[in-house]
Order: structure tokens, then sequence, then C-alpha cells
């Protein structure tokens, strides 16, 4: 867990090991995301014993065991998140129930199932191709220097951006290698993980159908159905429960929470929330 240095009573639920030495490993409190850069190693994972040549990537969980045998020429590097980093719903309760109203959640819930899920075909063990370790290798570096920094009010808001960004490159890998599925994502898939990771940016229609390839008609239908709100609203509203949780677990200002948000002034974020909840954001502040 880390201190927020600027508040005395503030600690956010993550962690990061820039040298990963592997003593009680992996964590006992968060989901282990490790990064394998360099070496040969030598391990067992769930009772399996494990070969391998970095570079690779482990998504464990507090039940996973990991015992490293040998490694030689070896660096690893180790980012630790509870869910509710992510999304306040997914708390342990929920995740055991696995049962969730908001389709927000049940998307936010399937972006950590490499974490969670084991069975005869994955052990929480990826072997990625060389773009896109590259990729997520970049992003780890910043949600670790990020992490030693927090170089203004806005270092968590961009850790969670980054953190989205490789859970999706996983999620995709996840489903091509292991979950063996022959059906794909929909257009509207696609739309919603962009907005998840990119509503902080002054997002439009055009650029969400642009991104996915489909048309403002087709994709607005599509998100009606599925969502009841077209695309805008929902980014809209998605905006607004990501305020939410700012609101409920951190000490940023109003302006800090509506430029995290994708709103640019703070009084159309205070006009928005006031127009959703009834309350003014310092007013819900208060109450939770």
């Amino acid at each position: 867990m880390l201190k927020d240095r600027r508040y005395d009573n503030r600690y956010i639920k993550i962690n990061f090991s820039p040298t990963e030495t592997f003593q009680n490993y992996p964590s006992q409190d968060y989901l282990t995301l490790t990064l394998i850069t360099d070496g040969t190693w030598k391990f067992t994972l769930n009772h399996t014993m494990y070969c391998l040549d970095a570079p690779f990537i482990l998504c464990l969980n507090a039940d996973d065991k990991f015992s490293l045998i040998e490694q030689n020429r070896a660096a690893a590097k180790s980012f630790f998140f509870d869910p509710m980093f992510l999304n306040s719903s997914l708390t342990k309760e929920a995740l055991q129930r696995n049962i969730f109203q908001n389709i927000e959640d049940m998307h936010d819930r399937n972006l950590i199932e490499p974490f969670l899920l084991r069975n005869d075909t994955y052990n929480g063990l990826f072997i990625l191709n060389g773009v896109t370790v590259m990729q997520i290798h970049a992003s780890v570096s910043v949600m670790g220097s990020e992490c030693l920094s927090q170089s203004d009010g806005k270092w968590t808001c961009r850790i969670r951006r980054y953190l989205l960004q490789i859970l999706y490159a996983l999620e995709d890998e996840f489903i091509l290698l292991y979950e063996k599925k022959t059906s794909r994502k929909t257009p509207l898939d696609h739309a919603l993980e962009y907005i998840h990771s990119n509503y902080h940016l002054g997002l439009t229609l055009d650029d969400i159908c642009s991104y996915v390839g489909s048309n403002r008609t087709t994709l607005n239908k599509q998100c009606k159905s599925q969502t009841g709100m077209t695309v805008i609203q929902y980014l809209n509203d998605y905006r607004l429960r990501m305020s939410e949780e700012a609101l409920r677990h951190t000490n940023l200002n109003l302006n800090e929470i509506a430029i995290c948000c994708g709103y640019n002034y703070d009084s159309y974020f205070i006009k928005a929330f006031s127009k959703k909840h009834g309350l003014t954001p310092n007013e819900y502040r208060k109450q939770r």
C-alpha cells in the first residue's frame, strides 16, 4: 500500500517493486503483475515446472504458488494492485459472487480474469511477442515512475490509465491464446473499452466510430440496445462514475477531478454532477 505523500492519512491500494526479489511472493493482499524482462528462469507455478527465457509475464493472485529454482542474468519488476483501484465495485465479496448489475462493472471484472482463472490451458503465465512486451514494459515503467515520484495531483489517474492499457492488451492475448474462443469482440465491445481507457480525453462520437470502424447510427443502436444509452450518453455517464470514485477515494480538488475525468472546466463538471445526483460534488463527498 502506497502512502500519498501529499496527505497524512491517504493510502492507495497499489505498490511497485522495481527489482522483484520473489520473497513473500505473490502478494497476499493484491493482484500481482510481474514483467520478466531478462535472463533464463527455472521455476514452479502451481506445481508445474517451467524453464523459460525472458520476456514473459505473470498474472497472479494470493492463492497461486510460485517457487523460484534458478535464474541467470535475470531481471523482473512487479506492480501490485487491489481490484478496487480499478473499480470500487470489485470487492472481494463481489468477485466471489461474480454477479454485477452494471455492464461497466462486468467489463472491469473481466479485465482481471487473467489473474483469477486457472485451468488446464492457463496457469497465470503469458509468453508474448516482442511488440506487446515492449508496450507493456513502457506502461509498467511509467506506472513505476509515478509510484515512486508521485509527480502531481493526477499521478493515480495516470497509473490507472496505463494499468487499463496493460489489461486490455492482456485480455486480447488471453482470449486469443487461452480461451480459444471462436467469437470475436463486437465494435461496441471495442468502443466501450476505448471509452474506459480514454474517457479523460476530449472524445467525440466521430473519434470513437473511427477507432472501431463503425458508423454513428449502427454504433449508437448497438449501445442503446446493450446499455440503454447512446455512445455519448455512456461516455458522459462513465465520466461521472469515475468522478464518484475520485470523490469517495481521493482528496483531489474539484478542478483536478474534472480534468482527470475529461471535463475542461470544473463548472461544467459540477453542473453535470449536480444534475445526476441532486447534490454538488462537495455535498456528495461529505455524505461519503
